[in-house]
Order: C-alpha cells, then sequence, then structure tokens
C-alpha cells in the first residue's frame, strides 16, 4: 500500500532488448537503432496477437520489458515520446503469453488487448507524455494525458495472479520512462478527453464548432469566485481550482468542459 502510495520505482531490464533497442546508462530511456526491421520478430517470448487479417496490424515492434514484476496494488508511471509515431505502451503478462497495450501507428492510435485491437480516437498526434495507471485488483490499465489531466482509454481486463510487468514497444524515435510517481488524482476523476478526431480541411487539428463567448461574463465569474473564496478562507490551490471548473461550467467555455460540440485545443509541442 505504501508503494501504491508513493510510487514504484523501477527501469527497463537490458536482458530483455532485442539489438533494435538500446538502452541509456539509467535504463530508463530506449532508443531504436535500426538494427532489424520492425517486420522482422525480435527475440523476445512476447509476440504480438494476431487480431486481424490487414498487414497494417501484423507488424510486430521491437519490445522491452522492465525489471519488475507487479502482482497486486495500484501504479502510476509517465512515459515521454521522443520523436516517434511508431511505439506501443503497456503491460505484458509475467509469462510472455499476454499482452495490454495503446499502440501508434502514424497518426492513428489502437488498444491491443485480450485478443482484440480498437481504434483510439481520443488521444491527440501532438501528445509528448503518456500517463499509465495500473489496478490490478481492478483489473484496469488505463491512458491519460498528463498535461491536461484528462482520460484517454482504458481497458478492462482480469490480470493474471503471477502479475504482470510495464513494457515499451518502438518501431523508431525514443521512449523515456519516468516511474517513482503517486497517482495524481485526475487518474481518479476520469475527466473525458475533449481531443476529437480530425475532420474535414483540418487535417491534425481539433475541431472547435461553438461559437465565440464574451470574456466580459468570464472575467466577472472569476471576480466572483475570487471574493467569495477569500471569504470563505479557501487557501487550497486544489479546492480553489476545483471549485473555479465546477462554477465555470455554466458558461460553456470552449476548452474547458468536452460535451458532444466542442473540443480542446492543446499545443502541439
Amino acid at each position: 500500500m505504501e508503494q501504491s502510495v508513493f510510487g514504484l520505482c523501477f527501469a527497463l531490464d537490458l536482458s530483455s532488448a532485442p539489438p533494435s533497442l538500446s538502452l541509456s546508462n539509467s535504463s530508463l530511456t530506449v532508443t531504436y537503432q535500426g538494427l532489424s526491421h520492425p517486420s522482422t520478430p525480435p527475440d523476445n517470448k512476447v509476440r504480438r496477437p494476431t487480431v486481424t487479417s490487414d498487414p497494417r496490424f501484423l507488424l510486430p515492434l521491437p519490445q522491452v520489458c522492465a525489471d519488475v514484476v507487479i502482482a497486486r496494488g495500484q501504479y502510476y508511471w509517465e512515459v515521454d515520446v521522443c520523436n516517434s509515431s511508431m511505439y506501443r505502451i503497456g503491460v505484458i503478462s509475467s509469462d510472455g503469453h499476454g499482452g495490454w497495450w495503446l499502440e501508434r501507428q502514424g497518426m492513428s492510435f489502437y488498444a491491443v488487448y485480450d485478443g482484440s485491437l480498437e481504434p483510439v480516437c481520443t488521444v491527440p498526434p501532438q501528445i509528448k507524455t503518456l500517463g499509465v495507471f495500473l489496478n490490478i485488483g481492478g483489473g484496469t490499465l488505463s491512458f491519460h494525458n498528463p498535461l491536461t489531466q484528462e482520460h484517454l482509454v482504458t481497458l478492462p481486463t482480469s490480470f493474471s495472479p503471477a502479475g504482470v510487468l510495464p513494457a515499451l514497444g518502438l518501431g523508431h524515435g525514443r521512449l523515456r520512462l519516468r516511474c517513482g510517481l503517486p497517482p495524481p488524482p485526475h487518474v481518479f476523476l476520469s475527466r473525458d478527453s475533449a481531443y476529437r478526431r480530425p475532420c474535414g480541411a483540418g487535417v491534425g487539428r481539433w475541431c472547435r464548432k461553438i461559437p465565440f463567448q464574451s470574456v466580459k461574463k468570464v472575467i466577472q465569474k472569476f471576480e466572483e469566485l475570487a471574493v467569495s473564496d477569500s471569504d470563505s478562507g479557501l487557501v487550497s490551490s486544489y479546492g480553489l481550482s476545483c471549485s473555479t471548473l465546477a462554477s465555470l461550467s455554466d458558461l460553456r467555455i470552449p476548452g474547458l468542459f468536452p460535451s458532444g460540440e466542442a473540443g480542446q485545443e492543446t499545443g502541439a509541442e
């Protein structure tokens, strides 16, 4: 339970890395060296399940697993994506026969789990960091956008009692692991991603089909909140942000709250 609260420190296992993947001295960064073509299966025990006849989905990615087996508890870590559009992030079973992934291929993202593959349309293509929350007892692996504190996708499953290992797959570029992090509050709130699939002429952009709102009302609302929060003695920044966002929901401000028509725009870098 202490590890669940304060975070779990681990590194990538050099012995599990194929020749096409290179690890940093800290064993926290993996780089694709291109020594073998991604279509050639790496010398790993774990193989990607055959989930479709589409050849785009049959290319196995070289992968490396962590040096820790997680059998119970709740843990969170993050992965920085460095110049890569072909990777997968997730966990593998300790026996090497199963895997649960969020996978990227070009501009598309997919959830791969329990022998199935499903497209995921809530991940911005420009995302640079992915948060991973593993709940062994609850049987879920969820992915989050740490920058916007939004939930992207959750993979439901039943993990083996023997546990799982965090793992990374890479087709080019670099991935950097950041562990030892406590689960942030937003992973329990499940605020939905406001990103919408690119459409029309705005390829690679977010849809924002809502009219411009007067900023005067927004400023007045912030002033009212500042006075009321000051009078009530609220000094916690977390409490202030929560009460502020809740009070602004009725203004329908673009980018603050996802809806059927609104999307949130995030910086590309």
